[in-house]
């Protein structure tokens, strides 16, 4: 157990090879990290490459927000945050997945369409659930998200009381920021908008900080947790693929609603690192 110790601490990116220069079985190997040493092996992750501009500005809008959400200015169940995604029906191969040891190639292959059938998805949640989905089947573009603003979310959102008071967040997408985008959500919202060139075309609101989907709910948690589950029953046309996104959607409990809402703030503490605010975040 101390030669497995001490072999990763020096060599932290070893790969299950480490049993051949240690002389240990793998079995042995792999019961001493998990039950001895409770060391896992952990992946990777790519993520887009910020600017000092970039990281500045994420820094800007967490100083920002962290006040305006102590103080009550903005309440976190009172926040809509907005976004859509693309959805293939047949997924994605990680051909990392797919291996095969033998003594000769068998030459396996995955046969997928050369044009795939996909839909996009637009979601808005909050504390209080989640509108949609909305599909799109083509480009989304601003004539299409201003459809969906206009004829679906606000007639619904005002439905429950949820436009006057609350706030409406929005990424920094091409087709999100339009004159004609932002006249609607100033319409029904005023200056109660989270989106990058708010300032520049409403003169209010707060300027959402590009490259940030680290702190979008349905960036952190929406899409990823759909699409662990949307596959499953292995659908085969758009519309079986559909309705599993409803299906889904549809499950998921006002108790996770809160949890993924609360997290926001976390990201915002974890990001500016400052210990005074801490006891804003509830304890679970």
């Amino acid at each position: 157990m101390q030669r497995v110790a001490e072999h990763f601490i020096e060599h932290p990116t070893s790969s299950a090879r480490a049993s051949l220069q240690l002389s240990i079985r793998r079995t042995s190997l792999q019961r001493i990290n998990d039950e001895q040493l409770k060391i896992f092996p952990y992946k990777i992750q790519i993520q887009h490459l910020l600017q000092e501009a970039d990281l500045n500005r994420r820094m800007q809008f967490a100083q920002q927000l962290i006040p305006m959400l102590e103080s009550g200015e903005i309440a976190m169940s009172e926040i809509w945050y907005t976004d859509e995604a693309h959805f293939h029906l047949h997924g994605y191969v990680n051909k990392q997945n797919y291996g095969h040891w033998g003594t000769e190639n068998p030459h396996l292959v995955v046969a997928k369409p050369l044009h795939p059938q996909k839909c996009t998805v637009w979601c808005a949640i909050s504390a209080g659930g989640i509108v949609g989905p909305f599909f799109i089947q083509t480009t989304v573009t601003a004539a299409d998200y201003i459809d969906i603003l206009r004829e679906k979310f606000i007639p619904f959102a005002q439905g429950v009381d949820m436009v006057q008071n609350c706030w409406f967040q929005q990424d920094g997408a091409r087709p999100h920021r339009t004159l004609s985008v932002f006249e609607l959500l100033e319409e029904h919202f005023h200056n109660r908008i989270i989106g990058l060139d708010s300032k520049k075309y409403t003169g209010g609101g707060v300027e959402w900080p590009a490259y940030s989907p680290d702190l979008n709910p349905c960036d952190y948690f929406l899409w990823g947790y759909l699409k662990d589950r949307v596959y499953r029953s292995a659908p085969t046309t758009i519309d079986q693929f559909k309705n599993n996104i409803k299906t889904e959607i549809n499950a998921i409990g006002s108790e996770v609603h809160n949890r993924v809402i609360d997290n926001f703030l976390v990201r915002l503490c974890h990001l500016v690192n400052v210990v005074e605010w801490r006891p804003l975040l509830k304890p679970y």
